[in-house]
């Protein structure tokens, strides 16, 4: 069912963008149709991300609760360790994007190669990073049954993790273009391959012993190559040298390279200090007990439903705000991002309705072979968390859009400290005290992070309605006036 749905969703994206390409009208620069020509196939590719962890999680739940217990730690601890290497590596759409829009085609290559380079010279770091990551693990103090699976999971993830920014590098070269029907494959051979193998090595299959967590890193690290892969043979083929060069343009920039530090080292900071954030809450929620742990792991795999996609409508905003301001058009940039905002929040208000009234239906998912009295305590407190998910949904989707759109313009030191002011010296020693020292419990430290969540998206609209972001200067501007590429 799960394939299916994803081979009938991405054909239908392929008619969408087809008919608009297609239509006798010009795409209204800016507005809805623009924004959702750029952006469908990207929250597909997130909703095939959001259906694969979905899954994967699920399974393990089904497997036992001390594994999709410990899924979510390890899983966190490692994509918060990569997350600081992955968001500068993500920076090369931005450039790619005002490169394009300014009409230097080579560029766009030129910035590619110095996103891999960046990446390669990341990799040794990353796998550094394991003692780190169970030094963090062991400090949260769980459980000793759930911590070993916590490493275990971890362990694995690390080892395939150099491929994460590598993949963002090569990714935005057509993300930043536009062509994001190419992302979306990428990201579709990776994530149907990896729940494929998931359930193989699960729960034991053709011939496999039952691995359990085990399984679920060890798909995860191997099939995580799978889109670098699809995208660098895309990349370095014949169709992109005439006008790209992106084979002859394979050599070091240093300007080229020091504004993909300027911009995307904070960038990437600001990524860090965002999941690390999430990730000590996580960590600390886990000091209450399993079944803390289990229902607010379970509450953040059912939210990936709404926050993932809106991911994919980010990297849209960001592209489009960097097109246009390449092209000298600042007004259309700022109307693409209103345009899309207003589709995020008719998308984050109906799963905001279905958490408030239908909880039980998304959380009776991961009941399969639970203990029925551990699990009617889960489903409790998860029924309650997931209507504070409900407000905090809107807020969050509101602060992703606003991020993607200032990541797109250049404004990135402002993101980088508005969250370390925000984050290390509000949410989290807020939590840490309500649950080390006064030991309030879950829902106070589910509150911390509502107020948190919401404060955040009101910053960072403040931040983009100010106009400071008209003010910066990436790149010259060629063409203004010129027209959006299609091709």
């Amino acid at each position: 069912m799960v394939f299916h749905f994803r081979e009938k969703t991405s054909s239908m994206a392929a008619m969408l963008c087809a008919s608009i390409k297609s239509s006798g009208r010009t795409v209204n620069e800016g507005g809805y149709g623009e924004v959702l020509r750029v952006s469908i196939p990207l929250i597909l590719s997130t909703a095939s991300l959001t259906l694969m962890l979905f899954v994967s999680r699920m399974l393990l739940s089904w497997h036992s609760p001390a594994a999709v217990a410990a899924s979510t730690p390890g899983g966190i601890t490692f994509f918060t360790i990569c997350s600081f290497f992955l968001g500068t590596a993500e920076y090369v759409n931005t450039l790619v994007a005002q490169h394009h829009g300014a009409g230097d085609k080579p560029a766009c290559a030129r910035a590619v190669w110095q996103g891999v380079f960046f990446s390669l010279l990341c990799a040794p770091l990353i796998i550094a990073c394991i003692p780190l990551g169970n030094l963090l693990l062991t400090w949260a103090g769980h459980e000793p049954e759930i911590l070993n699976q916590e490493k275990e999971y971890f362990f694995l993830l690390m080892l395939g993790g150099a491929a994460l920014p590598v993949n963002a590098a090569l990714s935005s070269f057509f993300s930043g273009r536009a062509k994001t029907m190419i992302v979306l494959w990428g990201n579709l051979i990776g994530n149907v391959a990896n729940a494929v193998l998931c359930y193989i090595l699960i729960f034991g299959k053709l011939g496999f012993p039952a691995m359990g967590i085990q399984g679920a890193g060890i798909a995860a690290a191997v099939t995580g190559v799978l889109p670098g892969l699809y995208w660098g043979w895309l990349f370095l083929s014949d169709r992109y040298q005439p006008s790209y060069r992106t084979r002859r343009e394979f050599r070091w920039d240093s300007r080229l390279f020091r504004m993909l530090l300027r911009y995307g080292v904070p960038s990437g900071t600001q990524f860090f200090l965002d999941v690390a954030s999430f990730t000590f809450f996580v960590l600390l929620v886990g000091r209450l007990g399993e079944l803390d742990l289990a229902a607010t792991n379970i509450v953040f795999s059912i939210e990936l439903l709404s926050f993932l996609p809106m991911v994919g409508m980010s990297v849209a905003t960001a592209t489009l705000v960097g097109e246009y301001i390449g092209r000298g058009k600042q007004d259309l940039a700022q109307k693409c991002v209103h345009s899309a905002l207003m589709l995020v929040a008719i998308y984050s208000l109906f799963f905001s309705v279905l958490y408030v009234f239908f909880p039980g239906v998304f959380l009776e998912l991961f009941s399969s072979d639970a203990n029925p009295g551990e699990f009617q305590d889960i489903l409790a407190k998860g029924v309650i968390l997931l209507r504070i998910v409900a407000i905090y949904t809107l807020f969050n989707n509101m602060f992703i859009i606003f991020c993607g759109a200032l990541n797109g313009a250049g404004d990135t030191h402002f993101a980088m400290w508005t969250q370390t002011a925000l984050s290390w010296f509000g949410f989290v020693p807020a939590v840490y005290i309500v649950i080390d020292h006064f030991h309030l419990g879950l829902l106070p430290a589910w509150t911390c992070l509502l107020v948190y969540v919401i404060v955040l998206g009101i910053a960072f609209c403040w931040r983009f309605q100010s106009g400071h972001w008209k003010t910066i200067r990436m790149v010259a501007v060629s063409h203004p006036g010129g027209v959006l590429d299609k091709g």
